[in-house]
């Protein structure tokens, strides 16, 4: 028991009659004066008009002390017999530099104070130094203090000015072992939650389809952050006192600043790994906890107490947690895996975070929580750590259990498919010898098949010159009758000549019978000729290369076509066809090595398109009402080792969508029954494999067509 009283003198005094096991705090019975004197530490001093302050308010209360400064702080204890002359602690928590005298004797020192009175260094941790009371009744206990609040970070100022607790001896050394021990603890948690978070991001690693994974892990890492700052801050205060290391101040700053980013960091991973474990979709509630949980980090950083330790505590802890038991009881209704006993772990941190805050209102709370909050807090987060992992544990294990179902179906599936797959082989090569057979049998009958369409398509040229050769033939014939009928006119001539004896008459007649002989010869082999053109053309093979007059080639396919085409329509008399012909053949244009005949259906099938084209282009115009002159261009040209042909029309010219097909057998853009398709495929094929030249299209569909035969000169 304690309580103030009066002394012989009738100064103030602290009674204590007895220690209990939490000790006394000293929170009444002081004075307090600014200035330096070492006179103010001996127990006779009368310090009766000095002011009266209670040290352990905050540093926020004490709005009368200066910024910064030097004081003195005296309280006078009454000691009961018993406890005089016995070893006591002093537990010490302080927001500066500290001598503190016992009868004018300095027991504890934590600290330095420079010549102009300010903090040169300190501390802020608390410690339990041991000291030896005297025997007298009145123990005098005087602190000499150095102060400043003009610090980056005024949170780190405890909650006390100067917290004097007096202690038995014993619990004095279950402190200090508390201490140490809770450094140890914040270490181990540390390595813990490190271990398993990596854990869980490796195994996320390795597969990607267990998202919560990655984001419980990384709550894990920084809690294991949260963990290491706390450890370490306690560590450097500890340490850093006893081999009076100068101020440490700037140290736990930066410490303490890392650490309240950590708690938020760890809390909003913390709640998005739970919506994701739980399928919980992420609406408003979700975005506006994480934005107060972030948005109170300066508030937690640059506040005082208490405000600094409840931005801490509320929003970085208490608010998202109270968001993820939402989430746990949820997932309990749902009757999901693992969600009672996340929710229980975790109901049991979020309690001890609540009690924890309220601890800053209520004393008895605070009281249990000094003695036992180490325990709570490392067994609350180790429970916590451990439940996690295994609620991920769980569900990829549960993962795992559907993917070697997964994988002895497919490989059941296998199995039946390589059976399948061993008759279809079978089935296939049995198959596949049949296929052979009619193969060689089927290409047999196509090759005949080909040479028979190549045949009707040379017969089908040459029914189209059939009209153009009967023009042509007709003339000869038609001199070697004439010729024939003169010549016999001059023998009966003759004969009268021979009985009449004229000899001059005979020999003048004989001469005219002698040139008539020779015109008919002249006429019957220009025949002749013509009959071997069409039999040439006609022929089978791909004849040999003969040195050719390719413009007289190509002058006569032009005027065989186009009688051809005449004679056809002779007796559409309503709709006759005419075409303007237009030639310009390169005079110095020499022999050329060519099989003539397969050139010669190839400018054919050019001329016959060409005439086609022009004729459907008449055709529409006049449907139309449009003034259209038909017209075919036919050119030779030779330049750098080659020989140019080139035929071009003004007709209805080719569409763009099927000029690339236009040289593939069996494809026509004529009507069914005009066309076999094989014209331009069969001339593509003789110019380009036959002659090793080219054979090149130009259409403007509604403009006409030109197209290119090059021939190489073999030198």
């Amino acid at each position: 028991m304690y309580f103030i009283g009066l002394d012989t003198l009738g100064q103030s005094v602290l009674r204590i009659d007895s220690l209990p096991a939490s000790g006394v705090v000293l929170n009444k019975g002081w004075k307090w004066h600014s200035g330096d004197n070492p006179m103010w530490a001996k127990p006779d001093f009368d310090d009766s008009h000095w002011d009266t302050l209670n040290p352990v308010q905050g540093m926020n209360h004490l709005n009368r002390l200066p910024r910064q400064g030097i004081g003195w702080l005296r309280i006078r204890m009454r000691i009961a017999p018993n406890l005089r002359g016995q070893n006591v602690g002093l537990n010490i928590l302080q927001a500066g530099a500290t001598q503190v005298f016992i009868n004018e004797k300095l027991v504890f020192q934590n600290g330095k104070i420079s010549l102009q009175g300010r903090v040169k260094s300190g501390n802020i941790y608390q410690y339990n130094p041991l000291i030896t009371l005297n025997a007298d009744s009145i123990q005098v206990i005087a602190v000499r203090y150095a102060f400043s609040r003009d610090r980056w970070l005024v949170h780190i100022v405890p909650k006390s000015f100067l917290r004097i607790k007096l202690m038995t001896a014993k619990s004095a050394e279950i402190g200090e072992a508390q201490l140490v021990f809770a450094i140890i603890g914040e270490f181990v948690l540390f390595g813990v939650f490190l271990f398993l978070g990596l854990l869980q991001l490796l195994l996320y690693a390795a597969s990607k389809d267990q998202r919560s994974a990655f984001s419980l892990g990384l709550f894990l890492v920084f809690q294991s952050v949260v963990h290491i700052m706390n450890g370490t801050l306690d560590a450097s205060c500890y340490l850093f006192q006893r081999i009076e290391v100068s101020n440490i101040l700037p140290v736990v700053d930066t410490l303490y600043g890392v650490f309240i980013i950590a708690i938020a960091v760890s809390s909003i991973y913390y709640l998005l790994g739970i919506y994701q474990y739980f399928g919980q979709p992420r609406k408003a509630p979700f975005w506006i906890i994480a934005t107060i949980t972030f948005a109170t980090i300066p508030g937690a950083v640059f506040l005082s107490d208490p405000y600094s330790y409840l931005c801490q505590f509320i929003p970085g802890f208490i608010i998202p947690f109270s968001e993820i038991l939402r989430v746990g009881i949820l997932a309990i209704k749902r009757k999901q895996q693992g969600a009672k006993q996340f929710t229980y772990a975790h109901s049991f941190v979020l309690l001890v975070f609540i009690s924890w805050t309220v601890s800053e209102f209520l004393p008895f709370v605070s009281n249990f929580l000094s003695e036992n909050g180490l325990y709570l807090f490392s067994i609350s987060f180790l429970a916590l750590g451990l439940t996690i992992s295994l609620l991920l544990a769980q569900e990829r294990a549960a993962i795992n259990k559907i993917l070697r179902k997964q994988l002895f179906d497919l490989d059941i599936l296998s199995r039946k498919t390589i059976s399948q797959e061993q008759e279809k082989q079978h089935l296939l090569a049995t198959q596949n010898e049949r296929l052979e057979q009619q193969v060689e049998s089927r290409t047999a009958e196509l090759r005949a098949s080909q040479a028979q369409l190549i045949q009707k398509e040379k017969l089908a040229s040459l029914g189209e010159l059939t009209a153009g050769i009967a023009h042509e033939i007709q003339n000869p014939l038609n001199f070697v009758n004439n010729f024939s009928e003169v010549s016999t006119d001059l023998v009966e001539e003759m004969k009268e000549e021979i009985l009449a004896g004229n000899t001059d008459d005979l020999l003048a007649i004989a001469d005219y019978l002698s040139q008539n002989l020779q015109k008919i010869t002249l006429h019957g082999g220009r025949a002749s000729s013509i009959v071997k053109g069409m039999l040439e053309h006609s022929r089978t093979g791909t004849g040999e290369r003969q040195s050719t007059d390719l413009n007289a080639l190509t002058n006569e396919y032009l005027r065989l076509a186009y009688h051809g085409l005449m004679a056809k329509n002779k007796n559409n008399t309503a709709n006759p066809f005419h075409c303007e012909l237009i030639s310009d053949f390169d005079p110095d244009l020499g022999k050329v090595d060519v099989v003539p005949q397969e050139i010669g259906r190839v400018l054919l099938n050019l001329y016959n398109n060409a005439f086609y084209a022009v004729k459907e282009r008449e055709a529409l115009g006049k449907g139309l009402g449009v003034d259209y002159q038909p017209a075919v261009w036919v050119s030779t040209k030779q330049f750098d080792n080659q020989v140019e042909i080139l035929v071009r029309d003004n007709g209805t010219g080719i569409p763009e969508s099927v000029k690339a097909k236009i040289f593939q057998p069996f494809f026509t853009t004529k009507p069914t029954g005009e066309g076999t398709g094989l014209g331009l495929s069969l001339s593509y094929d003789i110019i380009t494999k036959g002659h090793g030249g080219a054979l090149h299209v130009n259409s403007t569909e509604g403009e006409g067509t030109e197209f290119t035969i090059t021939l190489p000169v073999l030198v």
